[in-house]
């Protein structure tokens, strides 16, 4: 609770400051509802992104489960996760609830490799994120260092994420060989090791499966492209200085990661922040105020999860508290 409430505070002080520093316009949103269409394209590539990216969810319950999981059951339960995730903030997030539901069409899957899923899931959709901006920032480098030389800094990080991002899906592939030495290692240090190492074989068992993996990056890749894509939608009317659409795929994905950071709800104020100062390496000054266009939609969207949620059987706010602390 107290973390809860520290979250919100957090989101009301950055808020609260933009708003009396002038820099958050909150107007945008009446005019971009009554003066473009674009909302309403942005719209339905949100809604896409959360259905298609039960895919890549299902390909890694299936690394271990024999089960079919029905794709349009997983998609309920994605929304389901998505509401929580943005209306429920605090040590219980929509990923632990939709994991409930979850293992009711599996109940032979252990909790640690559904919580695996669900971690490596979301890795996985930032590691898209990562390869939309590193490529990118390779094939505009030369194009934004000449509009502003403080990108310079900016892109450099893009490169060493980029290259982090793939040292990570390496790491997944790791002989068998390695494995085992490390697992032999971590056996030998005293109370964490062995949980340590239960937490990698389970990681390491999806990784077991090189098909989902790729897969799982290819079409995060593909999805994050459409995020991009709907956060440009709702800005482009209100961008007062234009940038080519492909340089702005250099530094949105940074932005996107840093909502994903659990510091505020949903990114509320953190985000607004960040795009703020984002936007100004490109001599754009409403950056919150735009970021603020992206947040008002995605949340709305999100709203739409409570729907499956009431249709379907419930399970408590407690059996997702205790899903992570109790092994079956």
């Amino acid at each position: 609770m107290i973390k809860t409430l520290l979250k919100f505070l957090i989101a009301a002080l950055l808020i609260g400051w933009l708003v009396n520093s002038g820099k958050l316009d909150f107007s945008l949103v009446k005019r971009l509802v009554s003066e473009s269409n674009n909302w309403i394209y942005a719209f339905i590539l949100i809604v896409l992104q959360v259905n298609l990216s039960s895919f890549r969810w299902r390909a890694l319950l299936k690394t271990k489960s024999k089960k079919s999981f029905p794709p349009l059951k997983l998609m309920k339960l994605n929304w389901i996760g998505q509401f929580f995730n943005t209306f429920l903030p605090g040590a219980v997030t929509g990923d632990l609830i939709k994991l409930v539901y979850a293992r009711d069409l599996d109940r032979s899957l252990p909790k640690t490799f559904l919580i695996m899923t669900a971690f490596i899931d979301r890795i996985l959709g930032l590691v898209g994120l990562i390869f939309l901006t590193g490529i990118f920032t390779i094939i505009n480098y030369d194009d934004m260092i000449a509009l502003s030389p403080k990108m310079k800094t900016l892109l450099h990080f893009n490169s060493f994420l980029f290259l982090g991002s793939i040292v990570f899906l390496v790491s997944l592939f790791l002989p068998k060989k390695i494995q085992n030495t490390i697992f032999k290692i971590l056996n030998i240090i005293p109370l964490i090791g062995s949980k340590i190492a239960k937490t990698l074989e389970q990681v390491w068992s999806i990784g077991e499966n090189k098909t989902a993996v790729l897969f799982g990056v290819a079409i995060s890749c593909a999805l994050q492209f459409g995020s991009v894509s709907a956060f440009w939608l709702v800005t482009e009317p209100f961008i007062t200085t234009k940038v080519p659409v492909g340089q702005l795929f250099t530094f949105i994905p940074i932005g996107m990661i840093s909502t994903a950071i659990p510091i505020s709800p949903a990114g509320l104020g953190v985000g607004h922040v960040v795009f703020e100062k984002l936007f100004q390496f490109v001599n754009i000054t409403n950056g919150a105020s735009l970021f603020n266009l992206f947040f008002v939609l995605n949340v709305s969207t999100n709203l739409l999860g409570v729907i499956p949620y009431l249709l379907s059987k419930k399970h408590t706010i407690k059996e997702a508290d205790e899903f992570e602390e109790k092994e079956a």
